[in-house]
């Protein structure tokens, strides 16, 4: 997913522009981040989250509806993640633009209840599923500087000092029904309804606040301007779905499926703009608010995995997932539509991008510190994991001096490597935990489109950890 604001550009030309769309200083251009992985859970993480054609544990909804037919007792588990992200800005024509930004977020990413019918059903194993799942996380923070000059008639210089503060916080998770049955001993179908409502759990929606100051100065005359403005999403509501199929080739190959339908959902909009200008012997106030009701639309995903168990021991494992962000959006009262990755009208042919598909590729593997003899009984049992990844995420590649034209969507990457480590006590509870370093470079450039040369760096540090009870 792309990021979050496409103010600067227009700022440095004049605090008016930023209400160009008719909403507040940051309205319909800012796009929350990367969405949590399909799936959840210390153990797939530890592993690059290629889980797909495994989903063997409590988190089998998450990743492939399918795979919680080889759960043969009731199971609970919980998952909590912290993300640390710090981006690096530069522009190699607004020296003023460089600088480290960085934001935290912790959240309880996952909760869930499996039930394994106990008897078949016309021969065949079935299982249900009661979950909890935060799948995007809209935290993000960040803040600017831009200075600009030029000349005017009569020799006098026209110059401008523009700062910038922005924060948005937030996010969307689904209270999740799975039914999973087998159709034969090798193939198992799965089907999930996503419920996307605010709950105890979890609230549904996001907000961004953001705060401009600026100085303008034309010769000895000096002006200033402060601008604040808050927008809400809340109370989003709306269903998905998601289906799975999971194949067992042979005793050691596997091969699964997971599509996730797009998200239709309405959403409570609400929006305060305020512009307070001072010019000299003259103060002005522009205030402004906005209340209605949204549709918003979130892609669909389409993952593909395959696992080889080479031993009792070892196992490894590889995904590939495909989305398609070209028809996300916000859909205003009025009819507008704007896109959530660059904020862009997607009414407007001229303006619109269309976005290539974007792609993620991992692989993970798992040992399992089996005993050495064979129906040795353990009261703990350890597995280590590791795993790389690559990921995408959607961008427009406008130029940045060529604001208002289309870019050519080309998708930036990103790179990561996973660690993890797990321990069974008793055959009763698993504890997981794992760590995932992600990176990109020369990337996030709709952050502040307009702003020549403007790139950034960015690197994250996750963890999670994840219990697992048997009953």
């Amino acid at each position: 997913m792309s990021r979050c604001v496409s103010l600067l550009a227009a700022l440095c030309l004049c605090p008016a522009a930023a209400m160009a769309q008719g909403g507040p200083l940051g309205a319909d251009r800012s796009v929350p981040p990367t969405p949590t992985p399909v799936g959840a859970g210390a153990r797939a993480a530890g592993m690059a989250n290629a889980f797909v054609a495994i989903a063997d544990d409590a988190s089998a909804a998450s990743w492939n509806p399918a795979g919680l037919v080889q759960l043969e007792r009731p199971e609970f588990s919980m998952v909590a993640d912290y993300l640390s992200t710090r981006n690096e800005f530069r522009s190699s024509v607004q020296p003023e633009m460089d600088g480290a930004h960085a934001f935290d977020s912790a959240s309880l990413n996952f909760l869930s209840f499996v039930y394994p019918l106990p008897r078949p059903v016309l021969g065949r194993n079935v299982a249900l599923s009661l979950s909890y799942q935060r799948r995007y996380d809209f935290n993000r923070a960040f803040d600017g500087r831009i200075i600009t000059a030029q000349g005017a008639p009569g020799g006098a210089v026209l110059g401008q000092d523009t700062r910038l503060e922005f924060s948005q916080s937030g996010g969307l998770g689904a209270l999740v029904g799975t039914l999973a049955f087998e159709l034969t001993k090798k193939l198992s179908l799965g089907v999930s309804l996503n419920l996307w409502r605010s709950s105890l759990i979890g609230e549904d929606g996001w907000e961004q606040t953001t705060r401009v100051n600026s100085r303008f100065t034309a010769g000895s005359s000096l002006s200033l301007s402060r601008g604040y403005s808050k927008e809400t999403y809340e109370d989003i509501r709306g269903e998905s779905f998601a289906i799975g199929a999971l194949w067992h080739a042979t005793s050691r190959l596997s091969f699964g499926l997971r599509y996730d339908s797009p998200l239709h959902a309405d959403a409570d909009y609400t929006s305060f703009d305020r512009d307070l200008r001072f010019v000299p012997f003259r103060a002005a106030a522009n205030v402004a608010s906005l209340r209605e009701t949204r549709d918003l639309r979130f892609p669909a995903t389409l993952s593909l995995g395959a696992a080889f168990r080479a031993s009792d021991r070892w196992t490894v494992a590889l995904d590939i997932s495909r989305t398609d962000w070209s028809d996300v959006y916000a859909k205003s009262g009025r009819g507008a539509k704007f896109s959530l990755v660059d904020g862009a009208d997607l009414n407007n042919p001229l303006r619109r991008t269309d976005f290539d598909p974007v792609f993620a590729v991992r692989l993970g593997a798992e040992h399992v510190f089996l005993p050495k003899q064979r129906g040795e009984t353990l009261d703990y049992l350890w597995s280590l994991r590791g795993g790389v990844f690559l990921e995408q995420e959607p961008a427009s590649g406008r130029n940045p001096r060529r604001f208002f034209a289309p870019g050519d969507g080309a998708p930036d990457s990103f790179y990561g490597a996973t660690l993890g480590v797990g321990l069974l006590l008793k055959q009763r509870i698993n504890i997981d935990l794992a760590y995932q370093y992600r990176f990109g470079d020369d990337i996030n450039g709709d952050l502040n489109p307009g702003v020549a040369g403007f790139r950034a760096d960015e690197d994250s540090h996750r963890l999670v950890v994840s219990t697992v009870v048997y009953f």
